[in-house]
Formats: C-alpha cells, structure tokens, sequence
C-alpha cells in the first residue's frame, strides 16, 4: 500500500509539472494533454487501489478491541477527504499546480504512515492494545538490536 501512494505522490507531482490538459485546461490537443491525462490516470488508479487496500490493512492492524471504531474513523476521514478534494480544484484556478502539490503531499505523508505500521506477517490476530504494543516492541528491539523497548503511551 506504501507503494502505492508513493507512486500516487509521484504522479500528482508529474501532474504538477506537466500542467496543461486537464478538465478546463486546453491541452492542445495531443501531446501534452494526453501526457496530463495517462500521469493522472495512474494516480487515480494507485489512490483508488490504495483506498481499497486501507480497509483491510486498518482491519489487519487495530486489534479486535478497537477494530469497529478504528475502522470507522479511518472510512470517516477517507471520505471527509474525498469530499473535500473537489473543492481544492478551486484553488486551481488561481494557480493550476496547486491541488496536485497538496494532493502528492497527502499520498506521500500518508505513504511514509503506511510505511511505519508494524509488520503483522507470520503474527497472530491482535485481540487487544496491549498485544499491539507488545507487538511494536518486539519489532522495535529486531530492528534495533541493543535498544531499549519503546514505550507506546
């Protein structure tokens, strides 16, 4: 899923940068247009996958004790973003670039998020937010060997 919104990052990025063609733009007609169209199209196919994909890894990830409410709250702010994301089309206006850059900021923050989430190949289901920190623990002391447990609050 990281991949994904990395590469969503990348193409709003590309996006940014190519301008042109897009759904008030005029895009001349060939080159640059079709440019716009295939690098948007990508990141729209990586943001929809990875907006699939958040709701089985948030599944995988809460453990059962919060797992209802974690799941909710994560489709909430999806949507809320979705609902929001039309309207940064506005700002376009003045300066084209300016919802891909917020765009390709979101996927790539929310890419390096994804990024840091324990690794729960080969482990049990959670049951609880103490098997969660005892799980994150575990990990922290494989990846830093000699370090100290980190203490989740």
């Amino acid at each position: 899923m990281s991949a994904l919104l990395l590469v969503a990052a990348a193409a709003c990025a590309a996006t940014a940068v190519v301008g042109g063609g897009g759904a008030g733009g005029g895009g001349g007609g060939g080159g640059e247009g079709s440019l716009h169209a295939a690098i948007s199209t990508l990141g729209t196919v990586c943001v929809s996958c990875a907006f699939a994909g958040g709701y089985v890894l948030s599944a995988e990830v809460l453990p059962t004790d919060v797992r209802a409410t974690g799941l909710a709250l994560c489709s909430q702010v999806a949507r809320i973003g979705g609902f929001l994301s039309p309207l940064l089309l506005l700002a376009g206006d003045r300066s084209p670039p300016v919802p891909y850059a917020v765009w390709g900021a979101l996927s790539l923050l929310a890419g390096i998020a994804t990024w840091l989430l324990p690794e729960l190949c080969g482990e049990g289901s959670l049951e609880s937010v103490d098997d969660l920190r005892q799980l994150v623990a575990r990990q922290s002391r494989r990846h830093r060997p000699g370090a100290a447990a980190v203490r989740i609050a």
